[in-house]
């Protein structure tokens, strides 16, 4: 038996051959697939964020924005430029994102970059119901107090509100840790207040973001006191009897 080793030679190279070129090929594929390039980057989206969404009448706070490609990355972008839909409600610098609350509700606020713009809802609340309840002066004497009343069914935290005499620069900022509980009273005695309270004198009570949330003023001094009857909702009327701390009593008569 004989062998032609040329065919069998032959084999073998067109075999390795074959080999080669697969290995060529697959290899140039992957090379042309690296060589494809991505997409060029393009800011699409404005993120915003709210320092807080939900604020008090009175408070600051702040938005920023962050500009995003496609690929949800932050990108480089001109200035921001900053609005409000309802500046009744929620007022905003164009420039720094600060925004006050001037009113309840709600407001929407945008941020534009390069032409696209985002947007966040903000809600601007009431201060809490606390009210001014029942006032003993005892004239121009030492001993008088106000009263205060929590309305809500939650307790508040007053630290930091302001109480005064019918001057406003006569306050007195109420410490770190007041607290009036649901539908509870607070007895705030006058000997806190710089110039106590006099006969005919007033009260004013700010939140602490300076807000007046409630106000009474008399032009005589009764035995008893002045009181809302209703307690937290009605008109001042002078009491029937002095309640510091309780329900008020109810008189007839019409606070002066």
């Amino acid at each position: 038996m004989t062998f032609d080793l040329r065919n069998t030679w032959s084999v073998a190279g067109r075999g390795a051959l074959a080999a080669v070129l697969v290995s060529l090929a697959l290899s140039t594929a992957c090379s042309d697939a690296y060589s494809v390039s991505s997409p060029a980057r393009a800011l699409t989206t404005v993120d915003v964020t709210l320092e807080s969404s939900s604020i008090e009448v009175g408070q600051f706070t702040s938005a920023s924005a962050v500009a995003l490609d496609q690929y949800a990355e932050p990108i480089s972008a001109t200035k921001v430029t900053f609005a409000s839909n309802n500046p009744e409600v929620a007022g905003i610098s164009p420039t720094t994102g600060k925004i006050f609350a001037v009113a309840p509700g709600t407001a929407e606020i945008f941020a534009t970059m390069d032409g696209r713009s985002g947007q966040r809802t903000i809600t601007v609340h009431t201060a809490p119901a606390i009210r001014i309840n029942e006032v003993q002066s005892n004239g121009d004497a030492p001993g008088g107090w106000v009263e205060l009343l929590n309305t809500s069914d939650v307790e508040v935290d007053v630290s930091g509100w302001t109480l005064t005499d019918k001057d406003v620069f006569h306050a007195v900022l109420l410490p770190t840790g007041t607290r009036i509980a649901a539908h509870s009273y607070r007895i705030i005695n006058e000997s806190i207040f710089p110039v106590g309270l006099g006969a005919l004198d007033g009260v004013h009570l700010f939140s602490r973001y300076g807000v007046q949330v409630d106000a009474y003023f008399w032009t005589s001094t009764p035995a008893t006191s002045f009181g809302r009857c209703p307690d937290g909702s009605g008109d001042f009327v002078v009491t029937s009897a002095i309640t510091r701390g309780a329900p008020n009593t109810c008189a007839t008569a019409t606070a002066k």
